[in-house]
């Protein structure tokens, strides 16, 4: 496989034939304590008083990017491309066959955020990766495929058209204002209560003014970071978001079982200098956070191939049902 850039749109796209999987006859469950012969070697691993592991990083068996190489971008005419370096890794969020993080306590799912941090600071250290995907697909409307509870981080050598229009709209906030687009999004919604869903010491939760998705809602440190492995340092932090999260999660789940998971962090420092003129200084205009996006059906084909959302469910009156679960 190989990535190429739509001149049109400015968007990498991945094209060519993916890495045949194997067919695994083990009916053992791959991602449980004990089954570590049936994934790659562990790349990170957090352990118990015991020395059992808790929560586990190891590289995908069937990545879509590989490690090894240089990029190698290069003309093909007017067209660009270049070759699909990156890393892949899976986190396995709990050690026994448990299908929820909900069904985990505040301390395990604190655990779990300790990894994304610690996986996340790694893997910038790479200067080929541009941008690091951390994210969770739940369900069977969310593509996932295996029930035990794991999460994905993607080192890419691009920044995804969807971040890139955050951070670019977010940077002409701020050049016209002066102010964090988000932490004026954080005051209205604190101000108005209409969309709020939870709010903590350190965090807020609310369904946005435009939600693509039914009951979609996102969470937001309260106070201006624009980094999400800088943000987690502080153990207390860990503590907060854990609570929210497990909050959100749990009014989610009783509405479907099927959901996104995404975290918009700030894009690779270590590779900052190629893209600083494209979006400015992070520092002040970016302010990371994250998007639970429920899947309630399957999308329809004006939000696949259009990217233009449907959403039947008003978000003032989602986040009054969520609030009052």
């Amino acid at each position: 496989m190989e990535l190429r850039q739509d001149p049109t749109t400015r968007a990498w796209i991945l094209v060519g034939k993916e890495r045949e999987k194997e067919d695994v006859k083990d009916t053992r469950c791959h991602f449980c304590r004990g089954n570590e012969d049936l994934t790659p070697k562990t790349i990170r691993a957090l352990y118990n008083q015991k020395g059992e592991w808790i929560v586990r990083s190891f590289p995908d068996k069937s990545p879509i990017f590989q490690i090894e190489g240089n990029l190698d971008r290069q003309a093909d005419g007017m067209f660009d491309k270049m070759r699909n370096i990156g890393a892949h890794e899976v986190i396995v969020e709990a050690p026994g066959h448990t299908t929820s993080l909900t069904s985990l306590s505040e301390n395990v799912i604190a655990d779990v955020l300790k990894m994304y941090r610690e996986r996340v600071s790694d893997l910038k250290k790479d200067r080929r990766f541009k941008y690091i995907l951390v994210f969770k697909n739940h369900g069977s409307l969310a593509g996932s495929l295996i029930e035990h509870i794991h999460s994905h981080i993607i080192g890419i050598p691009v920044i995804p058209a969807r971040l890139e229009r955050e951070l670019r709209w977010a940077k002409s906030h701020y050049d016209m204002k002066g102010r964090c687009l988000f932490c004026d999004i954080i005051y209205q919604e604190s101000k108005q209560k209409m969309r709020t869903v939870f709010e903590n010491k350190d965090f807020i939760s609310f369904c946005p003014f435009a939600s693509r998705f039914s009951y979609e809602v996102w969470t937001l440190p309260l106070i201006h970071n624009h980094s999400f492995e800088n943000n987690l340092e502080k153990e207390d932090v860990i503590d907060s978001l854990a609570q929210i999260l497990k909050v959100i999660l749990l009014k989610i789940e009783r509405i479907t079982n099927s959901y996104h998971v995404v975290f918009h962090i700030s894009p690779n420092e270590y590779s900052f200098r190629t893209i600083r003129g494209d979006i400015g200084t992070i520092v002040d205009d970016f302010h990371w956070h994250i998007e639970i996006l429920p899947r309630t059906e399957r999308e329809s084909r004006l939000q696949r191939e259009e990217e233009f959302y449907i959403n039947t469910v008003l978000p003032e009156d989602a986040a009054k049902m969520l609030r009052e679960m």
